[in-house]
């Protein structure tokens, strides 16, 4: 939905967040409630990939900075995959931090997805966008969070939106930070990446591959730089705190633990992020020009999405002839026979894999009992499907998964428990940003559970809260 009917249906959340005339900064509950404001927004009006792997990838890489090279930090930080393929990455207020998918195109490790990460981690724990929108909020600037939620995440619908609501806001680089602003995130970034283990040198090859590859259409395809100037002064900057760690500068695949890995990732988001039928005649002509495992491997994904299965299938076989022997790659095989609905197939391959130890095997292990808890409801094999879906209910990642709780609110169906069943139901379209239907789910469950369940409880104070916001908007 183009971000320009926003305006008919979303009230004003005007950024005069403080009531009050005193200029004060904005608190840490004010910058969370309008970071969640703001990624309802994107969440019902902006693409994102949704491919449980590379979600909790980059999430992963978040959580081993975070927990290697953070002291303290007062969010909970959350990395979201926007399809773009625009170079931008962006945090909003309460650790909400946004990588478009141009950013996997351009970066060529995952030390430098971490340096980016770092980068803006650093902004967030700083608050500078706090102080941008302090600034904002001055100089009496007042706007909907679907406005900046344009202007933050960019793309083509942001001249739509801006143009709309006529604010002055629509000038981008009233976000943008300050000399001093970059300054300090790029020393906290620095620090959080060294500590954490990364190449620190990996930040300055971003910044210096993106300085050097943005001197045309820098609007077009380097947003980044729209809100993150990038004189030669920082450059140096970067390059003189590297030379002063004094730490080895090799690069570290700490969560892949395999730069294949991310090889493969790069090649899956390229493929879940590009329209098909642009990409598949693209792929086809440069390897007409020159064999690439890589590119081969990444035309496959893109027949699998399309769902030209067969010429999937053998795209693929013909790749990973000339890839490393990984045990990864059956994964896509399993995916391709169970979206073929060949779901016996599917599962011989699933039950015979285990992913365990390194922290690479997390969002692995993940993808398998995802698909095998639906090639099992698939079959009909209930209980054990439910087994499964019951034992992933709490991994965070899940949010970003759009199928995940809808398939087991269907499951529970199947199983006449439609206090479940509803339960589900209702996160499904509360993480779709729907509400209104949410609120309904949550108010059937109520019906069905009894009230001394954990899930009652959270229900009823769903219920409540939803309420609420009803009631704000009459």
């Amino acid at each position: 939905m183009p971000l320009k009917k926003l305006v008919s249906v979303v009230l004003i959340l005007s950024f005069l967040i403080l009531k009050s005339s005193a200029f004060a900064l904005l608190s840490l509950e004010e910058e969370e409630k309008l970071g969640r404001e703001i990624l309802q927004e994107a969440v019902r009006n902006v693409e994102f990939i949704k491919d449980i792997e590379v979600i909790a990838y980059v999430n992963l890489i978040g959580e081993t900075l975070v927990k290697r090279g953070v002291t303290f930090s007062p969010f909970n930080f959350r990395f979201y995959v926007v399809r773009d393929r625009t170079f931008n990455a962006f945090s909003v207020p309460g650790g909400y931090i946004f990588l478009n998918t141009g950013l996997f195109l351009f970066l060529e490790s995952e030390d430098e997805l971490a340096g980016v990460l770092a980068h803006e981690m650093a902004h967030n724990l700083a608050r500078h966008v706090a102080k941008r929108l302090e600034t904002i909020r001055r100089m009496q600037i007042a706007t909907t969070t679907a406005t900046l939620t344009a202007l933050i995440l960019g793309g083509p619908q942001t001249a739509q939106i801006v143009g709309a609501t006529g604010t002055a806001l629509a000038q981008t680089k009233l976000l943008a930070y300050s000399r001093q602003d970059e300054e300090e995130a790029d020393r906290i970034g620095f620090e959080i990446l060294t500590k954490a283990g990364y190449n620190p040198q990996a930040m300055v090859r971003v910044f210096e591959k993106l300085s050097r590859e943005s001197s045309f259409s820098i609007e077009l395809n380097y947003r980044y730089l729209l809100t993150h100037p990038l004189p030669q002064e920082r450059l140096n900057y970067l390059q003189n705190l590297v030379e002063r760690a004094g730490v080895p500068l090799r690069d570290r695949y700490l969560v892949s633990q395999d730069p294949d890995y991310y090889k493969r990732i790069r090649a899956r988001v390229r493929a879940l992020s590009e329209e098909s039928s642009d990409l598949i005649p693209s792929l086809r002509l440069q390897l007409r020009e020159k064999e690439d495992p890589w590119l081969r491997y990444t035309l496959a994904i893109a027949l699998l999405q399309a769902r030209f299965f067969s010429d999937a299938e053998k795209e693929l076989d013909l790749a990973l002839r000339a890839l490393p022997q990984r045990l990864y790659f059956k994964l896509d095989f399993a995916e391709l026979k169970f979206l073929q609905g060949r779901y016996e197939e599917a599962l011989r391959i699933l039950e015979t894999l285990r992913f365990e130890g390194s922290p690479l095997n997390r969002p692995l292990e993940l993808k398998r009992k995802l698909l095998l808890a639906r090639a099992l409801l698939e079959v009909g094999m209930l209980k054990e499907s439910y087994s499964i879906f019951k034992s992933l209910e709490d991994e965070n990642f899940l949010e970003q998964e759009p199928t995940f709780f809808y398939f087991f609110g269907i499951l529970c169906s199947r199983l006449d428990l439609m206090g479940e069943a509803h339960f589900y139901f209702g996160k499904h379209y509360e993480n779709k940003g729907d509400l209104r239907v949410a609120l309904f789910h949550y108010r059937r469950a109520l019906s069905f559970l009894p009230k001394d369940t954990k899930m009652y409880s959270e229900a009823e104070k769903k219920v409540k809260t939803f309420e609420r916001k009803e009631e704000r908007k009459k």
